[in-house]
């Protein structure tokens, strides 16, 4: 697929949470220049990672190739020139604001394209189970991923969903804990690791409430939380002004479940969007 991260360094990425030491060390070496697995021997990298072989052989096998033979064999298949991200030394130059839009171009069409290739539709016809069952649905999510739960909850409310969101981390910590087994909460979250929210999600599970989490990291303490987990696919950084692919990569995960969800029962789906309408061209006429 044109734009897209090779899958081996998807694996990487994806893992990412469960590494620590020396395993952290080699996935930061990777991700930064893939071409290592192609172009270097297993005692060069080794030594560039600051390990031994036989760790560099069991990071391989912890993303569930055989090996380093294995591992570079899956990179050498699927690994295509990649964008290094957006180069801010450039726009201050002539040329600088074109190549800074190029960047933001290749950027976000290998987010849509990575976010799309792990999209799975067995899960996310599962989560439009959940939804069409829940009582009440909770949207928990904190900053950017935040902005996302309120789209959602717009589209859910929208179609006749009780769902509801606030962002203050007390609050939600309350009400997860009055959640139960017919509820839903559906918890937004980039990296699957910001406490206030995990905290949200430990007390609805206390109450026996069942969890869908959309994430980047399936190996996430949240995903684990989870009982099911709509994977996102973005390569941002911590250094960014604010969320800009990753906030992309979230909103087309809750676009695909809206229109699925909608899909899944279309005449209750028109008969509430042609009420919310109404109300709202009603509220719109007596302020005129």
């Amino acid at each position: 697929m044109t734009g897209a991260t090779p899958r081996t360094l998807l694996k990487i990425r994806e893992a990412y949470p469960s590494f620590h030491g020396n395993y952290a060390r080699i996935a930061d070496r990777l991700l930064r220049n893939p071409e290592l697995l192609i172009r270097d021997k297993l005692s060069d990298i080794a030594s560039a990672c600051g390990c031994d072989n036989a760790q560099i052989i069991r990071f391989c096998q912890k993303l569930g190739f055989k090996g380093f033979s294995d591992m570079r064999r899956a990179i050498s298949r699927d690994l295509i020139p990649l964008q290094t991200g957006i180069d801010i030394s450039s726009v201050g130059t002539d040329a600088g604001f074109g190549r800074l839009l190029e960047d933001f171009r290749a950027d976000y069409v290998k987010t849509v394209n990575d976010t799309l290739s792990v999209c799975d539709e067995k899960t996310v016809r599962q989560a439009v189970g959940r939804i069409r069952k829940a009582r009440r649905i909770m949207l928990c999510g904190q900053g950017a991923s935040g902005i996302v739960c309120e789209d959602l909850q717009m589209k859910l409310v929208h179609m006749g969903y009780p769902a509801f969101y606030h962002d203050k981390p007390i609050l939600n910590k309350m009400t997860g804990s009055l959640l139960g087994r017919n509820d839903l909460l559906i918890v937004i979250s980039f990296r699957g690791e910001n406490g206030d929210v995990l905290g949200c999600v430990q007390a609805a599970r206390e109450g026996g409430c069942p969890v869908v989490a959309v994430t980047n990291y399936p190996g996430s303490p949240l995903a684990k939380l989870s009982d099911l987990v709509l994977a996102t696919s973005s390569g941002e950084d911590d250094f960014r002004i604010g969320a800009m692919t990753s906030r992309l990569s979230q909103l087309m995960v809750v676009d695909i479940l809206s229109v699925m969800l909608a899909l899944d029962d279309i005449d209750r789906t028109e008969r509430n969007l042609a009420k919310t309408h109404t109300a709202l061209n009603e509220d719109k006429e007596s302020k005129k």
